[in-house]
This record gives C-alpha cells, structure tokens and sequence, in this order.
C-alpha cells in the first residue's frame, strides 16, 4: 500500500516562463527546484521515461522550469499506489540530476535511484541505478551524491553517521561495478578540535566541489567534504559559523540557512530574524463568557447572567501581564571560502531596513511591499527560506508571505551589493500555505537548450 500524500501534491503549479513555452523552448541557465515531486501526467522536452531495476515500476518524469525566484518543479506519473513518499531530487550537478524512489511492497519499502540527463532537442534520458542501495542506507534523505568520471562511469556516495563519534560510514556505487562498497572513516582532524555538539550530525543538502569532491551539508554544523574519485579517500570537517540567535542548533535550519558551491567556493548565507519584546496586560475573563467589574470601562449594564459561571468554566489566574514577541525586521550576513582555506571571508550585511523596494511593478505584484509613504514595508512581511544564487553574482532568494499562516506567497530575489528588491514572482503552488520551502538549485536546465540562450 502506498503512502498518503496531500491533495496539493496531485495539483502542480502554474509556471510563468514565458521562454520555456517557446518554440524551440528557451530554458534558464539555472533554476530553483522543488525537491519533492507532484503526481500529474505530464508531457513536454524534459520528459524522460525509465523502468526501475528493481520493482519493475515504470514512472514518467516531466520539469517545468522557470526563471528564478520562480519555483520551478517536477511531475511524475507512475504507480502511485506503491510510492511511500513524493519522489525527490536529492542531488544534481551540471547536466545530472539524481531522483530517489520509495516503492512499496509486501516486504516493505525499496529505495531505487535514478538518474536525469538532460538533453538537447528532446534527447533528455532517465536511467535507472542497476542495484540498490546497500543495508542501513536506505532513505530519501539528502545524504547521496553523484560524480561523474572523465570515462562517463558514474560513482553514487552516501554519508550516514557510524556508531562511533568521529566516524562515519561510505557507501560508494560504481557503474562500472555494480556494486556498492561500504567503509567506515574517521573525520581528519585532531581530537581536541573537535566536540562532538560540533560534528556533522545530519545532511541537509549535498554539494558539488568539483573535481570529484563532493560536501554533506549540516547546515547548522558545517560539511563533511571527500573526493570520491580518490584511490584513498579521506573525510573532513568544514565547520560553519555557529547561529548566535540559536546557538544549541534545535529545529529545522532550512528557513535561516544555506550554503552552496561553485568551482570550489563555499558560499554561506544566515537570516536572523529580530523579534520586539512587549509586555501586555492579560485579561482573567479570557477564554470565559462571564463578566467582571474591569468590564464597566465598556459596559452600561451587566446582567445576573454573565456574572455566573456556566457548568465548563473555570476561574483562570488573576489578572497579570504578559511577554509578546513582535516581528521587529530580519538581517542577511553572508560569507565564503575556497576548500582549501582555514577561514570564512566575510560577504554581505544587509539588514531589511536598508532594502530598497522602489519598482512600481513590484508593488503592483504586492502593495504590501511599500508603505502608505512609499517606503519598503518588506521587515513587515513573513520572509525565510534564503536560497543562493548559483551565477557568482549577490543574489540572495527569499520566500515572503503576508502572514506565515497565509495561503499567498511571493518568491523575491534581493541583490545584496545593492541592496535592493532586483526581482519579485507570485508563487502559485497549493503548498505555499505550508510556509515550508525545500529547493534544490540546478544547472541541467541550461543543458537542455538547443541553441544557446
């Protein structure tokens, strides 16, 4: 029996790209990904088809790319009845892209991968990894990657943490093999420079360092970083700033937090968001329908009967006062280093109040955004999920909403050179009244223009 999925996943989302709708479709050098797929029957360039190794399920795979800040996303059609959960791009890397599936069966639940090429004038593939991942491996989780040798074999490398601190356990599948080849390794470093409230603990992205190497990312502790291509590969620790708003590193990073890498630089992106603190008078009568004599500043008369207690009221604590946290304005710090420096060099910080948000268009999108006087009202609105850009350049995407519980969202993308609102899309996707974003970014759209754009 398959898994039980939310209505929004069978109704994917408008795509505003005007380009990719062209004849011959004209796709962006990079996009903002979905990580987790929708159930349609879709058909368009990127469609690809494959028949898992494994289950013997056949499923369809379609994209619908867009320009960021746009969210761009996935659609599959297969067996849903025998899928445990949404299929999910868990890593990608040029003209690659690995998707993870969990087929049900009367044995439980089978992990099969598969990987996307992305090809020119309808030439995209989808080919099915020919083993399973070995014991203990098992999840959807984004600890797997991808490296591709010079002679087109591939290698597939899952991290998970091994019983013993400061150890971990390699899974690496070889095409040219078949076969996975599980080691255990010891991070490189000495003992007194590690604590183990500072160890990788769980990946929340993969990354691609080039050259073969590839990053875990604990986006609260730091990357565990290996070159799979080596005869003798070794791991060790990046670590990452720690987030001096949450310094036991609890919850979900995702909303404050991301890091990415291009030609070896690590780029580090923290939102801190600030809240007010206010103190507020607490009513005793809250929550009951009886009155009490503070009532009199609004009241001519009160009757017997709201003076008695119905039969499921209780009396509540006197009257006190009460700590409020107010959404008081978020601050963007970002930083980078090569893989082979022993430091973080500092990038941007740019707190809300000093974005500009003064493109009539985008107030046409979101009056909201500007204030009765024509100044940003943006530290106003509910904004996370800060995701950077894969072009080198200093843009920060963000995800904002009216209100967190709202079912509207926006996608904006705020150049912090500048320091100004560069872009603004509405997000239409049902699943924007999660307020809950997992992206991944991914290069292989460009790969799938038949003429440069």
């Amino acid at each position: 029996m398959g898994g039980l999925f939310l209505s929004s996943s069978f109704h994917p989302p408008r795509v505003n790209s005007a380009a990719a709708a062209s004849i011959p479709p004209s796709y962006p050098a990079w996009v903002l990904l979905d990580r987790r797929a929708y159930f349609a029957d879709l058909e368009n360039a990127t469609t690809a088809t494959a028949t898992a190794s494994t289950t013997g399920h056949t499923v369809k795979v379609t994209f619908c790319l867009a320009d960021p800040p746009s969210l761009s996303h996935f659609c599959v059609q297969g067996p849903t009845q025998h899928l445990a959960v949404e299929p999910q791009v868990v890593f990608s890397d040029e003209d690659l892209a690995l998707l993870v599936f969990a087929f049900t069966g009367d044995s439980g639940s089978t992990v099969e991968y598969f990987i996307y090429k992305a090809g020119r004038g309808n030439q995209s593939s989808l080919e099915p990894i020919p083993a399973p991942p070995p014991p203990g491996t098992r999840n959807t989780e984004c600890n797997v990657s991808m490296v591709v040798r010079e002679d087109g074999q591939f290698l597939l490398a899952h991290l998970s943490l091994a019983s013993t601190i400061t150890y971990y356990d390699l899974s690496i599948f070889s095409s040219k093999t078949v076969k996975w080849i599980t080691r255990t390794m010891q991070v490189q470093a000495p003992a007194n420079q590690i604590r183990e409230e500072d160890l990788f603990a769980e990946p929340h992205k993969v990354i691609s360092l080039g050259g073969g190497m590839v990053g875990w990312v604990d986006l609260w502790r730091g990357v565990i970083v290996c070159n799979i291509l080596a005869d003798d590969p070794f791991i060790y620790l990046i670590p990452l700033p720690k987030p001096a708003f949450n310094l036991p590193r609890v919850g979900d990073p995702k909303p404050v937090r991301d890091v990415t890498a291009s030609n070896g630089v690590i780029k580090f992106v923290e939102m801190e968001h600030y809240f007010r603190r206010e103190v507020v008078d607490v009513d005793d009568n809250f929550g009951n329908t009886f009155k009490v004599t503070k009532d009199l500043d609004t009241l001519d008369k009160m009757y017997d009967r709201d003076l008695l207690l119905l039969p499921h009221e209780t009396f509540l604590e006197a009257p006190g006062e009460q700590i409020i946290y107010i959404r008081d304005g978020w601050k963007i710090r970002t930083c980078y280093r090569h893989i082979s420096w022993n430091y973080w060099r500092k990038g941007h910080c740019v707190h809300v109040n000093d974005i500009l948000a003064n493109n009539p268009k985008h107030a046409m999108l979101l009056p909201q955004l500007v204030d009765g006087y024509g100044k940003s009202a943006l530290g106003n609105l509910a904004t996370a999920y800060p995701t950077l850009s894969l072009n080198g350049d200093h843009v920060v995407y963000l995800m904002t909403k009216l209100d967190a519980h709202g079912k509207k969202a926006w996608m904006l993308g705020v150049d912090l050179e500048n320091k100004m609102v560069q872009i603004l899309e509405p997000y239409y996707s049902e699943r924007a009244s999660h307020f809950k974003l997992d992206c991944v970014t991914c290069a292989f759209s460009e790969f799938l223009n038949t003429t440069p754009r």
